[in-house]
């Protein structure tokens, strides 16, 4: 065997120990790392038992609570509306290029909502009583999310879990979902009154809703003065191609072809169709698709108070421990930092 022979085994051999060892350290390193979570389960557990009477205490306090705030706390009734503005929404260029936006009169209801606090406030947005105005719990108004990418809701947003950075929802701009929460059923119909007056009173709403109809009734003129133009050309051709020229016909050998402007005049009459139904339809800023649905209580259960405040007391029995714990430790850290 020659030198060169010898040095290619020894390479060989070099390299298959270099392997070997780089994945036995792996190993090593993965073993080390199951017995570091394994010690600290095992010490978070020990911690949990020797720390036990703070949980339970925290724990305890939390379950009375609980039980205390459901029994104070007072049932509430839910309604919701689905409605639209009429607005025109292209879907290519994602903006309202007609009407009002349904988004703004969004906006403008869940003032609403930040308001619900302050019942003098409410009853002068709503034209009710203060006594009324404190019988409300919630109101606000919601986007649908649409997920299979039809363009209409699968869902309404009720519990806004609406991600903007999930390309998987989207929102669809087309409705408007307004929910309503109320403590005293009897004060709901007078405040749909004032919630649909509230709206419609808004000027900037007004002011985008009378000039969406004065452009759609302007509209409506332009495409009944191009049908008539149409018309008049339509006659002027027939009489052209048909040799009708002052009263008489002129047989040109074989009969003519009549162009006429059917499609055209029938693309005109769908859009003053469409013109007319939306101004039919959207007399009224708002325009109601689905009405508020009957009131419902919402659930109200003591183990969903006592297991929520038990739960949420017993973490911060737990930190209240681990404060106690190292409370000398995190004293030192805290005057050695202030020098």
């Amino acid at each position: 065997m020659n030198t060169s022979d010898i040095q290619q085994n020894t390479g060989k051999q070099s390299d298959e120990i270099d392997i070997f060892e780089f994945c036995f350290r792996i190993w090593v390193a993965f073993k080390n790392f199951l017995v570091a979570i394994k010690d600290l389960i095992v010490s978070f557990f020990i911690f949990l038992i020797r720390k036990s009477l703070w949980i339970v205490s925290f724990a305890l306090a939390g379950i009375l609570l609980g039980y205390v705030l459901y029994g104070i706390s007072r049932p509430f009734y839910t309604s919701s509306l689905e409605g639209t503005t009429g607005g025109i929404y292209d879907i290519d260029e994602k903006r309202y290029i007609g009407g009002v936006d349904n988004s703004v009169v969004i906006d403008h209801i869940n003032k609403l909502d930040r308001a619900v606090t302050k019942p003098q406030v409410m009853a002068n947005y709503l034209g009710m009583s203060i006594a009324e105005a404190k019988e409300i719990r919630s109101i606000k108004a919601y986007y649908g999310i649409d997920v299979d990418k039809d363009m209409k809701h699968d869902y309404v947003d009720f519990r806004e879990t609406y991600n903007p950075k999930d390309t998987n929802q989207f929102r669809v701009p087309s409705f408007i979902h307004i929910r309503v929460s109320v403590y005293d059923e009897s004060i709901f119909s007078e405040l749909r009154r004032g919630l649909i007056h509230y709206v419609n009173s808004n000027t900037f709403v007004q002011e985008l809703f009378e000039i969406d109809r004065q452009q759609k009734l302007e509209m409506i003129q332009e495409i009944d003065k191009e049908i008539k133009k149409i018309d008049e050309l339509q006659i002027a051709r027939i009489r052209k191609e048909s040799g009708i020229e002052q009263g008489t016909m002129v047989v040109v050998g074989t009969e003519p072809e009549l162009k006429l402007f059917y499609h055209d005049v029938l693309s005109l009459h769908r859009r003053r169709q469409m013109l007319e139904r939306n101004l039919k339809i959207s007399e009224e800023i708002i325009v109601i698709v689905q009405d508020f649905t009957p009131l419902q209580q919402e659930e109200r259960t003591v183990l969903i108070y006592i297991a929520w405040f038990g739960c949420t007391m017993a973490i911060i029995g737990i930190f209240c421990s681990l404060l106690w714990q190292y409370r000398r430790r995190i004293w030192e850290l805290i005057h050695e930092d202030s020098k």
